[in-house]
């Protein structure tokens, strides 16, 4: 009997490394749905945009929940890309008119990717997913600067693993956040807003 139970826990074992080494990689489609105010603060005045993708790497997480690097996450496209589209229209919804980041601009937008990260831990009967974004937004308006950071951290509990689709929400939700905190940030606004601005000012 004990011998029968050794065997049958050796096989739950081999089992379960067997179906850990077989998950897949996942590419996660990113199209953040950002909340913003409208309204007419720029008057059609031009705003040179980029955005800046400082990630050390394009892996965001793991799926593995055993701190190994199995199953790794990553992001369909350029995620510049992905993060730069919504704000554009973030900014055209506020009257101004969007264009290529050129030097020397009068009025400009960097857009900073500082994080983009997702962490699957195991729990007893379920798993917690935690996803965090970091941007980092640099404007100019004359000889005046605007500095800020919008870092969010989401966490969740799932009692089965997610799938690509509901990663890709989790993602997409997080990123979600980070920019509608930004473009609808009063200060960041009112600072475009402006005929000219002087002086700098960094919100934390």
């Amino acid at each position: 009997m004990r011998r029968l139970t050794s065997l049958l826990l050796a096989l739950l074992a081999l089992g379960y490394v067997a179906s850990c080494s077989t998950v897949p990689a996942q590419s996660v489609a990113l199209r953040p749905d950002v909340k913003a105010p409208a309204g007419n603060v720029g008057k059609g005045k031009p705003v040179a945009l980029r955005v800046v993708d400082a990630r050390s790497g394009q892996v965001l997480g793991y799926r593995a929940t055993d701190g190994s690097k199995g199953a790794p996450i990553t992001v369909q496209g350029d995620l510049s890309q992905a993060v730069g589209e919504p704000v554009s229209k973030a900014l055209s919804d506020l009257g101004f008119a969007p264009a290529a980041y050129k030097d020397g601009a009068p009025l400009t937008v960097t857009v900073t990717i500082r994080e983009l990260t997702y962490q699957a831990e195991a729990k007893t009967v379920s798993r917690n997913v935690i996803t965090k974004c970091t941007l980092a937004v640099r404007a100019t308006n004359g000889p005046g600067t605007w500095e800020g950071s919008f870092p969010v951290r989401q966490e969740r509990e799932l009692m089965l693993a997610p799938d690509e689709d509901a990663n890709a929400r989790l993602i997409n939700d997080v990123l979600t956040e980070s920019l509608s905190m930004m473009m609808s940030d009063p200060e960041l606004v009112q600072f475009l807003g402006k005929d000219t601005a002087q002086g700098k000012t960094i919100k934390q």
